[in-house]
């Protein structure tokens, strides 16, 4: 195996000499990177150009940490408690109505619950503070209804389902002591608006919905709106039909009476061109046939033939001479 060739001390001097200016040139470059970084970052240390750092430094209040405690605190205001209570100051600015006031007007204290000491009840407000007893004594606990103070005409229906006495059936207690005449009429007007259904039925779960009575029932007339409907219709006595007025068509009492309105359709008297409320102007009321024509045809006739449906037989199709 042969030997290594010696080297000689001038190739051995040479390698150092390459070493040492290799690492004097990179010592110089890395101390200029450096002195770029510095002057990038700043006296902060902090990304950015001298004297603005990009992330703000916190300021120090000013006077020593003593003083800030000798301080009184300021209230809060609405949208400082609507940072941690947002559920109720969204409730509050949607559907708080008159309730939408400074949180302190009704919080006179806050953040003093203490579940050891169960004082949610001294602490929370009450209504009666403001508002007295409105619904006299019908109520003891105005929670009952008004569930969320922060939207207070926002009532549950689903908590009223209470019946009141009388051949109304299902007429709610609790509704009725507000809307008196709508129950009244409920209780002395039975229909299968509250036999069937009761408030919720109609009104949904939201305080003061009212909703179309084409939601329901079809029209009568295919041009038919909801104001059409309360011409004839009280909602809360819906089998008392109210008077007509004179100019209701006869095509919507066709709607229930479609024989007798094809009946007098094609008749050909005098009766076919008049408005079915001028004989009938509430619903279910027949007039006699004197209360327009007396009694035409003279006393001997009329007191052999006392009832004119004897000869007339149908004021609807009412018998005609077709020869004359």
């Amino acid at each position: 195996m042969p030997s290594k060739r010696p080297q000689s001390a001038e190739i051995r001097g040479g390698a150092i000499m390459t070493k040492y200016f290799l690492l004097s040139v990179f010592s110089l470059f890395a101390a200029a990177a450096l002195s770029v970084l510095v002057a990038a970052c700043g006296p902060t240390g902090r990304t950015g150009s001298a004297g603005e750092p990009a992330t703000p430094v916190r300021e120090e209040a000013p006077g020593s940490g003593a003083d800030l405690y000798k301080k009184d605190i300021k209230p809060l205001a609405p949208e400082e408690c609507g940072r941690c209570h947002t559920y109720q100051f969204n409730w509050l600015k949607d559907k708080g109505g008159k309730h939408r006031q400074d949180c302190v007007f009704c919080h006179e204290q806050f953040h003093a619950y203490n579940p050891r000491l169960d004082n949610w009840d001294a602490l929370m407000p009450k209504c009666a503070g403001c508002h007295g007893m409105p619904h006299e004594n019908g109520f003891s606990d105005c929670m009952e209804c008004h569930r969320q103070p922060h939207a207070p005409l926002v009532i549950d229906f689903a908590i009223l389902e209470q019946p009141i006495p009388g051949e109304g059936g299902r007429t709610d207690l609790a509704c009725a002591q507000c809307h008196a005449r709508e129950g009244r009429e409920f209780a002395d007007f039975p229909s299968k608006h509250n036999s069937e259904v009761n408030c919720n039925g109609c009104h949904a779960r939201e305080h003061g919905a009212i909703p179309s009575c084409l939601d329901c029932h079809g029209p009568h007339l295919p041009t038919q709106e909801y104001g059409d409907c309360l011409e004839c219709h009280a909602p809360h006595s819906a089998s008392t039909i109210r008077q007509y007025s004179e100019n209701v068509p006869n095509v919507a009492c066709s709607t229930c009476h479609e024989d007798v309105y094809a009946l007098l359709q094609a008749n050909v008297t005098r009766h076919s061109a008049m408005q079915c409320a001028t004989c009938h102007p509430t619903h279910g009321q027949i007039q006699g046939c004197r209360d327009c024509h007396g009694e035409p045809h003279g006393d001997v006739l009329h007191q052999r033939f006392i009832d004119c449906l004897e000869c007339h037989i149908d004021p609807h199709n009412l018998p005609v001479n077709l020869r004359k």
